[in-house]
């Protein structure tokens, strides 16, 4: 007991209370202890003292942080205004501390890259590109945070001191294959499209990668293994026609799905045919990858059918001449899921054909829909957006604009909104040409397990080989599946085939896939497409030829048999984008050839249109076969000298019931040869239907005759209103 009160009482007298003078003594000492603390501390982080930026001055960290804590609480005893000169005397040395935290996290820094470093050249050491480019993706996104945490420390020359001993290995690193990684993503990117059949947007990202691995300037390490993988890539992509655009006028663009590799002395227009039209030249884009048809005057608001090879794309021109320099790869309407979305892909001109590289809007917003979409734009060209319904964007080099829209919620809604959209393009540019894209249609999928009586809408009319569209929502069917027609059991595509707008259908309609769901199609409509015949694209037209390609559309799965003068000449199945073909078709010489067209549901067939629901109104065009040539040619010499300027030449053509006629706003040149041998060219205009002008001499030999006995030896752009051409051996060539 004794022993225990004496070290209490030791402990008392310890820390028995000082006197105000003694305490306010011991203050300015820790202070001052503080101050000298943050002395060192400062040499320690300086390049005058003793940092070597790989050391971190711990010691003299802590003990300054120690210092400044024991002053600040022996501070709390004093008057406020003594505090505040405590606190005043310790700003300095907490400026050290601060500074020297910067420094520790400096140094700490500094090694995280070392470290991103030494891993990056590992992997470029593997030559691994997939390594590489995941390695450097690391490296760059930790080095940009390192780096922000480099730029704080304090003392340009201190910061530079541990900036420069890792920094610029760092970035030797990362310029090494800044390039390589680049390229190789948009490679990655062009696969994973082809993969998805997505091949214009492949095109476009295999074009990006060209672009850089073009730079002279960029420095590649693995450009031979880029090249290569390159190559494959492009390969493995058919050369076949993506999308086709027209001025509505006489030029026909042809976006193919890459550079059109063939000689350009074999680039010959024949192999190319646009549906009741004439071919007359094709030339090659700067770029290779469109090839630029000339055509005879194409027909406003028409669907016309082009064809290559086994390749054939419909249009349709517009009802006036389209001058936007807007072609939109894009052609038909689609109808998605509210989860899903879809790209746009575009590529603008300017006037004279040279990629628009420059501003462009693309708006989603429609002032004249009395309702609104919800549909938002979320990326342009590889760049995501903040969801908004109106951008304003920048094309690439090229000219191309790859924007992608997905539908949003509306308010209070927790899933995205059925609706439908059509984003309009608009170049801003001192034109301001714009041009709508096709609409998109985004409907909700099915979500609940229930028995539905559905029944397939005329708006919108589409069917597809595994969903309809009913009352808002898409229905989905597959393999797993049982159908019926009428209660009787059926194979899936005996169902598909079957279904057309109009049709009703019980199901029992189970969500999962996994499940069974049970269609039963007990309204059966058949309510199929319109045939038509779209090549000739006119009904009636002259055509110098052999053979020829007749093709339409038609409803899907359906059968189409043709017959040229009531005599059966072939049958073809309507593919499931509703075009059919039968090709190389023989016209009878020098009569007409009438073609007519009949479709037959599956499983239904007959001769001369029995058994087909357009028996009474079968697709119909006509071809006269035969040459575009002259019985007579009369001068109408105004002088009475001969043939001169303003006299006028009047043809009367062979085939009255043909109908032919030149080619409105036609002009050309014919050359003459009197009775000595004497040639003379002179341009001619249209002047109507059967009559032409003369309104200039090309050429005229000494002493040519222009009077009686003149003949036509040969002609330029003199041709006939379905662009044939003059011909001479078929014709009577005496001008009277």
């Amino acid at each position: 007991m004794t022993k225990t009160i004496a070290i209490v009482t030791s402990v008392f007298i310890s820390i028995a209370p000082l006197t105000i003078v003694e305490a306010k003594t011991n203050i300015d000492q820790l202070v001052v202890d503080a101050q000298n603390a943050g002395t060192v501390l400062k040499w320690a982080i300086s390049t005058e003292g003793s940092a070597d930026f790989k050391t971190r001055p711990y010691d003299q960290y802590n003990s300054t942080k120690k210092a400044i804590e024991v002053a600040e609480s022996a501070a709390q005893k004093l008057s406020n205004s003594e505090k505040l000169s405590v606190q005043a005397k310790l700003v300095e040395s907490k400026i050290h501390v601060k500074r020297a935290q910067a420094f520790i996290d400096g140094i700490t820094s500094s090694e995280k890259i070392i470290q991103l470093t030494n891993n990056l050249q590992e992997a470029i050491n593997s030559a691994d590109l997939d390594k590489i480019e995941t390695t450097y993706h690391t490296a760059t996104a930790e080095y940009r945070k390192q780096a922000k945490i480099l730029d704080r420390v304090y003392g340009q020359s201190t910061r530079s001191g541990i900036r420069n001993t890792v920094k610029p290995v760092m970035e030797k690193q990362i310029a090494k294959v800044k390039y390589d990684v680049t390229v190789k993503m948009y490679l990655d990117k062009a696969k994973s499209f082809i993969h998805e059949n997505k091949l214009v947007e492949a095109a476009i990202e295999l074009e990006e990668a060209d672009s850089y691995l073009s730079i002279k300037e960029a420095k590649f390490t693995f450009k031979k293994q880029l090249l290569n993988s390159y190559s494959e890539i492009l390969a493995s992509i058919p050369l076949k026609p993506l999308s086709i655009s027209s001025d509505s006028k006489n030029t026909i663009t042809i976006n193919f799905s890459k550079v059109y590799s063939i000689p350009l002395e074999e680039l010959g227009a024949g192999q190319f045919k646009v549906s009741g039209e004439t071919i007359q030249s094709a030339i090659l884009s700067d770029d290779k990858k469109s090839v630029i048809l000339t055509t005879s005057d194409l027909n406003p608001a028409t669907n016309y059918t082009f064809f290559w090879k086994s390749y054939l794309l419909n249009f349709v021109t517009a009802s006036v001449p389209d001058t936007s320099g807007i072609t939109l790869n894009e052609l038909d309407q689609a109808y998605i899921e509210t989860t899903n979305s879809r790209t746009y892909t575009a590529k603008l001109t300017n006037a004279d054909g040279t990629p628009y590289i420059g501003r462009v809007n693309i708006s989603l917003l429609d002032v004249s829909s009395a309702s609104q979409t919800t549909a938002v734009i979320t990326s342009i060209n590889g760049g995501t957006t903040n969801s908004g319904q109106e951008w304003v964007a920048t094309t690439d080099m090229k000219g191309n604009l790859v924007y992608t829209i997905a539908a949003a919620t509306r308010a209070n809604e927790y899933t995205p909104s059925v609706t439908y959209v059509q984003p309009t393009i608009q170049k801003l540019d001192g034109d301001q040409q714009s041009k709508k894209a096709p609409i998109t249609h985004f409907y909700q999928l099915q979500y609940v397990n229930d028995s539905y009586l559905l029944t397939i809408d005329a708006n919108p009319n589409h069917l597809a080989k595994d969903y309809i569209f009913a009352n808002d929502f898409k229905y989905k069917w597959d393999s797993n599946d049982y159908f019926f027609i009428r209660g009787q059991k059926v194979s899936q595509e005996v169902f598909e085939s079957a279904l057309s707008t109009g049709d009703t259908l019980n199901v029992d309609y189970k969500v999962k896939t996994e499940n069974s769901t049970s269609w039963n199609l007990v309204v059966n409509v058949t309510n199929a497409a319109k045939l038509r015949i779209s090549n000739p694209a006119t009904s009636i037209i002259t055509y110098d030829g052999i053979a020829y390609d007749i093709s339409g559309t038609g409803q899907a799965g359906y059968s189409v048999k043709v017959y040229r003068n009531d005599i059966y000449i072939g049958r073809a199945t309507v593919d499931t984008k509703g075009n059919w073909t039968v090709g190389s078709v023989s016209l009878m010489q020098h009569e007409s050839n009438i073609f007519k067209a009949y479709q037959y549901a599956p499983g239904k067939d007959g001769d001369n249109g029995t058994g087909s629901e357009n028996l009474t109104n079968p697709a119909m065009v006509t071809i006269n076969e035969g040459a575009f040539a002259s019985t007579e040619i009369s001068l109408h010499d105004i002088e009475n000298n001969g043939i001169t300027i303003n006299d006028t030449l009047n043809f009367t053509f062979r085939n009255p019931s043909y109908g032919h006629r030149f080619k409105q706003t036609l002009t050309g040149t014919i050359t003459l040869k009197d009775n000595q041998g004497r040639t003379s060219m002179i341009k001619l205009d249209y002047v109507d239907g059967q009559t032409l002008k003369v309104v200039d001499f090309i050429s005229l030999d000494s002493n040519f005759d222009n009077g009686p006995g003149i003949f036509i030896t040969a002609t330029t752009g003199i041709v006939s209103q379905d662009q044939l051409a003059f011909d001479i051996a078929e014709s009577n060539v005496n001008i009277r």
